[in-house]
């Protein structure tokens, strides 16, 4: 499906900063929602201007997303008209829901009205990709406080609750269909002109496009792989994937999204992206010891909830891949040892300047 011009939305988070760097690399136009006039003066900086112009912005605060409307003005077909709309749905909860069904109804609600402006505002868009993870569901499983508290303030309850990952995953995929199912008869009863991929992932590990200024910047489950590297209960984040075992590198989930665009046979189409289950807590620490020597006296393989084992089959989804190979041209996922050696690499750069820093303060 030709392409020229993209409504990117997420583009200052994970995975829709990854998104991003592969569209432009492939010579495509592309409006970058964000947060803040200052990510976009960070986003800009990183690639150099090109003429004419294939990046351009729309801002819309967090606390606005929810509301009909909110991406009306970023849809607006000027200078160019989109062909295509990729949409990351944000890890972060409202505030207004205070279980996981109101959760489910919230994130449905706000993903219609979305769907609702791309269908009256941007007539030209012929495709939305919506890609989205399972780890929201798991965390109100988990711990519902970890929403209001992404850090540290909930760690002796998180840790006393034991993870059934079983449950966790069945119930997470199960909130899941029941949006994606929701969106399909909306579409239906719209008559909306643009088709639809959905695109899930179990959970996400993998380096920044940028580079990390503090432990607050990491995301998605990379928080587990900065507990692990940190032996103070100070630096402690409460992370993901709260006890969803599968996972994607962000650099592989990217490379899926960006080929629903532009592949004619993804019209319409549910992917799940997995590359597989990630090792366990003392299994990852002890690969990182192997490969940094320097990480020795502050990795720390303890602190995780009790879990049990899974005992029955590995859900499907999750290890046939051949649908995603096939149409989305994704035969191999990087390998596990990739995806935790780039991302320890960042963790260990950040320990060093903010050691160095304690340094030039003392």
């Amino acid at each position: 499906m030709p392409v020229q011009r993209v409504l990117l939305t997420g583009a200052n988070n994970l995975i829709g900063s990854h998104i991003l760097h592969q569209l432009l690399y492939s010579n495509v136009s592309v409006r970058a929602v964000v947060r803040s006039r200052e990510e976009a003066q960070t986003i800009q900086q990183q690639y150099p201007p090109t003429n004419p112009p294939r990046l351009d912005f729309a801002i819309i605060h967090p606390r606005d997303l929810a509301i009909p409307g909110a991406y009306d003005d970023a849809l607006n077909a000027y200078p160019e008209p989109f062909d295509a709309v990729l949409h990351v749905i944000a890890a972060d909860a409202s505030e207004e829901a205070d279980c996981l069904s109101r959760f489910i109804h919230l994130e449905t609600d706000t993903l219609i009205n979305f769907l609702r402006s791309v269908k009256e505002v941007s007539t030209s868009v012929r495709r939305v990709v919506v890609i989205s993870t399972l780890t929201p569901f798991a965390r109100w499983l988990v711990d519902p406080q970890a929403e209001r508290s992404p850090r540290g303030d909930n760690l002796l309850a998180s840790r006393s609750v034991e993870i059934d990952p079983e449950y966790i995953l069945a119930t997470s995929q199960a909130s899941d269909n029941i949006i994606h199912e929701a969106l399909w008869r909306w579409r239906k009863d719209a008559n909306a002109q643009f088709d639809l991929v959905f695109l899930t992932a179990p959970s996400i590990y993998g380096p920044s496009i940028r580079p990390l200024n503090n432990s607050s910047d990491l995301e998605e489950a990379n928080r587990r792989i900065w507990n692990i590297c940190s032996n103070s209960s100070n630096d402690y984040a409460i992370s993901p994937p709260y006890g969803i075992d599968y996972y994607t590198d962000v650099r592989d989930l990217a490379t899926a999204s960006v080929q629903a665009v532009f592949v004619p046979e993804a019209s319409n189409r549910r992917f799940v992206i997995s590359a597989g289950v990630i090792p366990s807590r003392s299994a990852i620490a002890e690969f990182l010891i192997s490969r940094f020597p320097e990480l020795g006296t502050r990795v720390r393989a303890d602190g995780s909830p009790p879990r049990r084992t899974m005992s029955g089959d590995p859900p499907l989804d999750f290890i046939n891949t051949h649908l995603t190979a096939v149409i989305l041209r994704l035969a191999q996922y990087r390998p596990t040892e990739e995806t935790l050696i780039d991302l320890a690499r960042q963790i260990i750069e950040l320990h060093r300047r903010r050691e160095w820093k304690r340094v030039i303060q003392s």
